[in-house]
Formats: structure tokens, sequence, C-alpha cells
């Protein structure tokens, strides 16, 4: 028979089949397809300085600032498909979590608040983490940067050369790692001012300016640092996630507030017990002001919220459940539950199984399966001026008989204004054939709603595909006879 401590072992099971269920669904977006490619490039080139191939408006070196992770993908994606890439997705949110858990058992919180904030560190990271990308790598490492740094304060300073290979890591995966020495620079310039023993402070001041030149250690020298200072000036107003959290809906809004209420009643608790960590509230409150002006950041003040204030934030969890009578559970309600736990766990595990599966390519990220089918078809080939979103996905199916004008790789193969010319060609129609003169395209592959579309095709471009959300012109007067079209259904990576 079950025992009230067997059912809530139990309980505690199925919900951990509920996280893995969330963890391991997995969307596909537009960089998937390239970066496997990349990867693939990188591998079978044996360099981290791949030559161009695939556009033919890239005007300057392209670099490849998260060429360690898209090798890792592609050697993950050879070795199991879909399964491999959502493994390599899984092992990164393992050690992510794992952070944040040694980051609470030191501090002793009770396993029923841990439990909490766990889930509250799973659903504040979920808009970055349900896609495979670079990132989840700077939330990992993110994570255990904050773990030694707090570490290391309890007076074993020496564990402060964990920052080194931390953030050398960093800058070969993936261009967050400026984030990382944004962390140590607040960090230290606070504990000069409020610690206590400023010898200690000195000697962390000293580790984190040898974990920043660390980042040097990748194959682009300094000029990694120089991309990054001028991927700043690039706009970021079409790309979602660099807006606000207001411009992106309630469930956006309401995520960063319920981590903002954690951050300030914790924060509120440790001032009432005069035991506030400065160094800690001070990377909160930078974070919470960065991810409300920058949803790509949330993830970020998710994980330093409860990192840097957990134990706070689990202590008052803990006062409040206290002053809470109960009563011990009847069989019945243990017997209940213990069905229940048994049902979440089966549905777990079979939603997990069929996520490893399938990457989902939604419909209203990508242009319709017939596209590649045609193209292939009729052994188009030639220049193809695409759609940002449609970049990648063109150079997954296209090269290398077509090369295209634009990708998400944005300022590591492309300057500023060769960038801003082709957004211009889409969203201000009357200059289009200035652009059309210089860029000399064979295809034009953009999204049906552009009012631009309407117009070449009164200039002469023949529609050689029209669907619900794309078209694709040509110069020429081939046909192709109607679309192809595929059977309904979820669409998985790499589809088409």
């Amino acid at each position: 028979m079950l025992t009230p401590q067997h059912t809530r072992l139990l309980i505690r099971f199925a919900l951990a089949t509920i996280v893995l269920a969330v963890l391991t669904h997995t969307r596909a977006d537009p960089d998937l397809f390239g970066n496997v490619r990349f990867g693939h490039d990188i591998v079978a080139g044996r360099s981290a300085h791949p030559t161009e191939q695939y556009s033919f408006t890239s005007d300057r070196p392209y670099m490849d600032h998260e060429w360690l992770f898209q090798a890792a993908m592609y050697l993950g994606y050879r070795t199991a498909g879909s399964a491999g890439l959502v493994a390599i997705k899984l092992a990164l949110l393992a050690a992510m979590i794992a952070a944040v858990v040694v980051a609470l058992r030191s501090a002793a919180v009770p396993s029923f608040v841990l439990d909490l904030l766990i889930g509250l560190a799973v659903v504040g990271t979920f808009p970055q983490t349900n896609q495979i990308r670079a990132q989840l790598c700077s939330l990992a490492l993110f994570a255990w940067l904050l773990v030694v740094l707090q570490t290391a304060r309890r007076r074993r300073t020496v564990l402060l050369w964990w920052t080194l290979p931390i953030m050398a890591i960093w800058a070969n995966v993936h261009g967050g790692w400026i984030v990382g020495a944004g962390t140590l620079a607040v960090w230290n310039a606070v504990g000069l001012v409020t610690g206590r023993h400023r010898r200690d402070a000195l000697a962390a001041t000293a580790f984190a300016a040898a974990a920043v030149i660390a980042t040097l250690f990748n194959p682009y020298g300094w000029t990694l640092w120089t991309f990054l200072y001028d991927k700043v000036d690039y706009g970021r107003v079409d790309i979602n996630d660099w807006q606000p959290v207001f411009r992106l809906g309630l469930a956006y809004g309401l995520l960063w507030t319920t981590v903002l209420v954690a951050a300030i009643a914790g924060t509120m608790y440790a001032a009432a017990r005069r035991s506030i960590d400065w160094q800690g509230v001070a990377i909160v409150a930078m974070f919470a002001a960065a991810s409300f002006r920058v949803n790509r950041l949330l993830g970020f003040f998710t994980l330093s919220a409860i990192v840097l204030l957990g134990a706070p934030i689990a202590a008052l969890l803990e006062r409040r459940q206290s002053d809470m009578t109960s009563s011990a559970p009847s069989r019945f309600a243990t017997a209940v539950a213990s069905a229940l736990a048994l049902a979440i766990v089966a549905g777990g595990i079979t939603a997990s199984a069929h996520n490893l599966s399938c990457i989902r390519m939604e419909d209203g990220t990508f242009p319709e399966p017939d596209v590649p089918l045609l193209i292939e078809r009729y052994g188009l080939h030639g220049r193809m001026m695409t759609w940002f979103d449609y970049g990648h996905y063109a150079i997954w199916y296209f090269s290398p008989a077509i090369r295209i004008s634009m990708d998400p790789r944005r300022e590591a193969a492309y300057s500023s204004g060769t960038i801003q010319r082709q957004m211009h060609f889409y969203y201000a129609p009357e200059d289009r054939q200035v652009i059309l003169d210089e860029l000399q395209p064979d295809y034009i592959w953009l999204p049906r709603t552009f009012a631009v579309a309407d117009r070449l095709i009164e200039d002469g471009w023949t529609p050689l595909f029209v669907g619900e959300r794309s078209v694709v012109l040509g110069r020429t007067g081939v046909g192709v006879g109607g679309p192809i079209h595929m059977s309904a259904g979820t669409r998985c990576f790499p589809g088409p």
C-alpha cells in the first residue's frame, strides 16, 4: 500500500515528466536550417573559417561566432537526426537546471520550494529554450557563472578560476558572452564598493579581467570583440526577440512580471532581516531593466533572480507554508493522487517520446512546402532575392543551384548598408527598380502580403508560384503548371 510519503515521491516524479515533456517540445526557427548546414561546412572543411558560398550579396568576411555550437548541431543531426538535436538541447537545459539546483541546495532550500523555483526557471526561460539555438549555451553558462561567483564569495576565491574556461567556451558558442562580461563587471564593481574584504574583492576583479581576456581564445581573436561592438549598430526592429516585453503580448508581460514580483519579494525579505546581497540585487536589477527593454534577456533575468535571490525567496515561501494548517491526507485522497500521478507520468513520457522525433515547423514561421519541390522539379538556378526569414530555408533546399540575397546571418555576412537596402526594397515599393537594377536577381521569393509583390507582377515579373503565404517571381516566362499540394499534418524538421 502506498504511504503519503510514497505518494509525494510519485507526484514529484509526475511533475518531473511534465517538465521533461515541456523541455523536449521544440519548435524549428528560421536559423535552424542554416545552423546545421554551416556546422556541416565547418566539420567537412575542418575549419571555423568557411568560405562564403550561399549569398551573392555578402560584402564582408563571414565571421561565424557560433561555430562550435553549429559543429555540435551538425554532428548531433548526422548521428541521430532530429532526436540528436533535441538531445543537445536537453543536455544544455540539464546543465542549466543543475546549476539552479546546486545554488538552491547550497542555500538549504527545502524540497517543495526547490520544485517551485525549478518550475519558475523552466517557465521563465521557455521563450528562449523551446528552440534549438546557440543561446541555450548562453543560458547554461550564465547559470554556472552565477554559481561560481556566489560560491567563491564565501571565502573560496580559488573557485574563480572556473570563470576562465566558462568565458573561453562561451566566446566560441554564442555572442551572448558579452552578457557574462557585463555580469562580471557589475558584480565586481559592486563588490569593491560594498565588500568587507577588499583584498578578496581585488582578487575577484583580477579574475574577472582574466576571464574577459580568455574570450580572445577563439578562431577570430580580437576581431571577435570588434565584431560584437559593431553588431550593436545593426537594427533589430524586425526581430521579435529584440523587442520590448510590452510589445509582445500579455503572456510575455505576465511572465516578466512574475519574475519581477519574486525578485522584489526576495529582496524585501532579505532587507527586513538586514541580510541583503547587494551584488546579487545589482545583477538582478540590471537584467530586470534590460529584459523589459529586450525580451531576449528574459531568461537571464529569470536565472539571476532564482540563483542569486533564491535563498530569501525560499525563506519567504517556507514561512508562508508554515503558517498554513494542514491535516494528514485520507487513504482515498492518497489513492486518487497516486492514480492521477501515474496517468500524468504515462502522458508525459508519451509526449516526450513524440517530441524527440519531431522538431515542429509551424506554418506561421515557414513558407509553403511546395516551393522547394517546385524549384527542384523545374531545375531553377541562378540568383534569388530572398526575404530575411526564408534565407536559411532556401540555403538548405536550393544550394548550390541558387544563391540567395539575404539570410539570418545578418551582420556576420552583410554590411548594415546591404541589409538596409534590401529591407527598403520590401517596405518601400516605389524604389524597387533601383535595387533590382543593382542586384540583378533571377527570382524573387517574398511573403505574399507585401505590397511590392503586386507591383512586381505589374512590372512584368512572372509568378512561378503563388501560395497562401509566399510568392515566387521570375524574370523568365517559365510556368509551373500549378503547385504541388502537400498532405496536411504536422511538419517536422527538415520538412519540406
